[in-house]
C-alpha cells in the first residue's frame, strides 16, 4: 500500500516544478486512488453509494487534468520543434515570410496569415492553406486587394497599439473584421498576435481551425504570441543578415571606386611626366601660338632647343610658370629651368626682355 504522505510530500517537491516534471507522478496517482478505495472500504465495510460516487468524480477530475497535461506537453513539443526550424531557416525575409504561416499549421491550425503594417495599413503577404494552395492565393489576393486602414473600426488596430495577441469568437456577424478577408475565408474564430520589430509593430499572423469545426479559444492564442516571438527573432537576424551584406557589398564597390580612381591618377601622372612626341608636321607651342610677329633673329640664332622656344613663346603671352607648365604637361620646377636657359642663351637679364626678344622688338635685335 502507497503511504498518502509519500504522494501529499512528492506533490509538494513537484508544485514548483514544469508541468512535464508531474508526469512520473501519475502512476503514483493511480495506486493512490485505488489505496483510497480499499482503505475506506475496510474502515468502513462496505463504500456508500455517495463515497463511491465522490471517489468516481474525483477519478474524472484526475484523468481531465492528465489529459490536459498530455495535450499541454505535445503542443509545447510541436512548438519547440516548429521554433528550432525556424531558428534553422535561411536568414532571407522573404523566406521567412513564406515558411511561417506553413509553420503555424503545424501546430494544429487549419488555415494562417502573415501581413505586414506599412504605416496605417494593414496588407496580406502570405497565406497557407493545407492542401488547398488555390484557397490561400484567394484569400491573399483579398487582403493584398482590398488594405485596411487601421483605426477605431477595424479589431486589429487594437494589437498595433497594444501590441498584444486577440481572440475573435465571432467573426462573420463582427463588423470590425476585415471584411474581404472574412468573406474570402469564411472563418469562424481566429486568433492574431503582433510581429514586433524595435518596439513597433512591422507585421500580423492569423490563424484558424476552420476545417476542425472547433473554435479557437485562449490557449491558441497564447501558443501565437509564443511563435511571432520567435518569429520576430528570426527575421532580426535575416534583417541584419542582409544589412552585413549590403554593407559588404557597398565596401567592395568602393574599393573598386578607389581602385579605379588610384589607376587612374597613376596614369596621368606617368603621362605628364613623359615628354611629348613630336614628329614631321606636328607643330610645336610656339608654332600653335597665336601671334602676330614670329621670333626675331637674335632668338633664332640663340640656339634654343624646340622645348625652350615653347616656353619662350608661352613666356611672350604672359603666361605664369604653372600656365606653361600645364599647357606643356610638365612639372613647374622643369619650367623653371627652362627659363634660367632661354634667360642665358639670349643673354637677357629679365622675362621682359627675354620675351621682347620674341616680337623682334627694335634695340633688342
Amino acid at each position: 500500500m502507497v503511504d498518502s504522505r509519500t504522494v501529499i510530500d512528492i506533490l509538494r517537491e513537484q508544485s514548483d516544478a514544469d508541468d512535464t516534471t508531474l508526469v512520473p507522478v501519475r502512476s503514483l496517482l493511480e495506486h493512490a486512488w485505488q489505496d483510497l478505495a480499499d482503505a475506506l472500504a475496510v474502515e468502513l465495510g462496505e463504500l456508500s453509494p455517495t463515497v463511491a460516487a465522490s471517489l468516481t468524480r474525483l477519478q474524472r477530475i484526475d484523468q481531465l487534468l492528465s489529459d490536459r497535461l498530455d495535450a499541454k506537453t505535445g503542443v509545447e513539443a510541436r512548438l519547440a520543434d516548429v521554433v528550432s526550424r525556424l531558428e534553422a531557416a535561411p536568414c532571407v525575409t522573404g523566406e521567412l515570410v513564406t515558411l511561417a504561416p506553413q509553420l503555424i499549421c503545424e501546430l494544429g491550425f487549419d488555415r494562417a496569415i502573415i501581413s505586414r503594417i506599412d504605416e496605417r495599413l494593414w496588407i496580406s503577404e502570405c497565406v497557407y492553406v493545407a492542401d488547398d494552395p488555390e484557397w490561400a492565393s484567394e484569400i491573399n489576393r483579398a487582403g493584398q486587394e482590398n488594405p485596411q486602414i487601421l483605426g477605431p473600426q477595424i479589431l486589429e488596430t487594437e494589437i498595433v497599439r497594444r501590441r498584444e495577441g486577440l481572440l475573435v469568437t465571432d467573426v462573420q456577424s463582427d463588423t470590425r473584421v476585415n471584411r474581404p478577408i472574412a468573406d474570402a475565408s469564411g472563418s469562424r474564430s481566429y486568433v492574431a498576435a503582433p510581429v514586433v520589430s524595435e518596439g513597433r509593430v512591422v507585421g500580423l499572423l492569423h490563424a484558424d481551425k476552420y476545417r476542425h469545426s472547433t473554435d479557437v479559444g485562449e490557449e491558441e492564442c497564447q501558443l501565437l504570441i509564443g511563435f511571432a516571438q520567435s518569429l520576430r527573432l528570426a527575421l532580426s537576424r535575416a534583417r541584419m543578415s542582409e544589412d552585413i551584406g549590403a554593407l559588404r557589398s557597398g565596401l567592395s564597390g568602393l574599393a573598386d571606386s578607389v581602385d579605379a580612381t588610384v589607376s587612374g591618377a597613376h596614369t596621368l601622372c606617368v603621362r605628364r611626366s613623359e615628354p611629348p612626341v613630336e614628329t614631321a608636321g606636328t607643330p610645336t607651342a610656339a608654332q600653335r601660338t597665336p601671334t602676330s610677329r614670329g621670333p626675331s633673329t637674335r632668338v633664332a640664332d640663340a640656339g634654343l632647343t624646340a622645348r625652350e622656344s615653347e616656353v619662350l613663346a608661352l613666356m611672350a603671352q604672359g603666361r605664369t610658370n604653372a600656365a606653361i607648365a600645364h599647357e606643356l604637361v610638365i612639372s613647374e620646377g622643369t619650367v623653371k629651368q627652362h627659363v634660367k636657359h632661354v634667360l642665358r642663351k639670349l643673354r637677357a637679364g629679365n622675362r621682359s626682355e627675354a620675351t621682347s626678344m620674341w616680337f623682334n622688338e627694335p634695340g633688342h635685335d
